[in-house]
Order: structure tokens, then sequence, then C-alpha cells
């Protein structure tokens, strides 16, 4: 147990939380996790102890949302940011680790499509077609759904 105030903020020395980094890991997988502890600076150190700490510990973690409804609400607000960069990640750990069912992937772009515009849902969608084909997804499950 800390013995932290909870008012008190994090510094650099702030211990990463060990759920932090194991949801951290789980999600994006020991290589990606590893090449950002290696790659750390003084500049991001504080940064990458917040985001373990904070979005993966306390957010990932909790476990009150399932990871892939928490995958899907993602891939919503990232698109409606316009971070095609984060929703490209986003899309990879909803395939890859959260195991988001394709037709559900393919129903939250047809949302985004709706609530943010066309040509955000065509970035989307260009960006799924990537993803699934350099995955090696196959999309022939969905040729019979509505």
């Amino acid at each position: 147990m800390s013995t932290r105030s909870p008012n008190e903020p994090t510094t650099a020395h702030t211990p990463l939380s060990e759920k932090g980094v194991a949801v951290r890991r789980a999600l994006l997988g020991d290589a990606v996790y590893d090449a950002t502890q290696r790659n750390m600076t003084g500049l991001d150190r504080e940064w990458q102890t917040y985001v373990t700490n904070q979005v993966f510990g306390r957010t990932w973690g909790r476990g009150i949302i399932g990871q892939q409804q928490l995958s899907l609400i993602n891939l919503a607000m990232l698109a409606g940011l316009q971070r095609m960069e984060e929703f490209e990640l986003h899309l990879r750990i909803a395939v890859n680790t959260t195991k988001v069912p394709l037709i559900q992937l393919r129903e939250i772009i047809l949302h985004i499509s709706m609530y943010c515009g066309v040509p955000i849902g065509r970035d989307c969608f260009a960006i799924a077609r990537k993803v699934f084909a350099e995955e090696g997804v196959d999309l022939s499950e969905l040729d019979d759904q509505p």
C-alpha cells in the first residue's frame, strides 16, 4: 500500500503500477512496452508513468467495462477527434488483443460515419482495409451479414 497522499502529484520517481504495466503489456505487447521503456528519457518519463498508471492501471485495468467495449469506445472517440494514427493502433488492438468481432468493428465504423461524417468514415474504412490486409483477417464472414 502506498503512503502517498491522494493529492500528491506523481513525479518521475513515482513507482509504476503493477496492474498498469500488466495491462499495457497485454494490450500493446511486450515488444512495444519494452521499446517504450528503452526509449524513455527524462523528457517523457513522467508522461510514460502517468499513462501506465492512469490509462492502463486505472482505466483499462478496472474491469468494469469489458475490453471489447473499451476498444469500440476508443475507436469511436479517436475517430471523432480525427486521431487516425491512434485509431489504427486501437483497431489493431481490437483485432489482435481484445478480439472484437468483425461485424462489430464494421458496425462501429458505420456509426462513426453517421455521427462524425462521411469523410471520417471513409478514412476509418481505408485504415480498416489496410489493417485487416496486414493482419491477414478473413473478411468473408461479413459477406452474408446485413
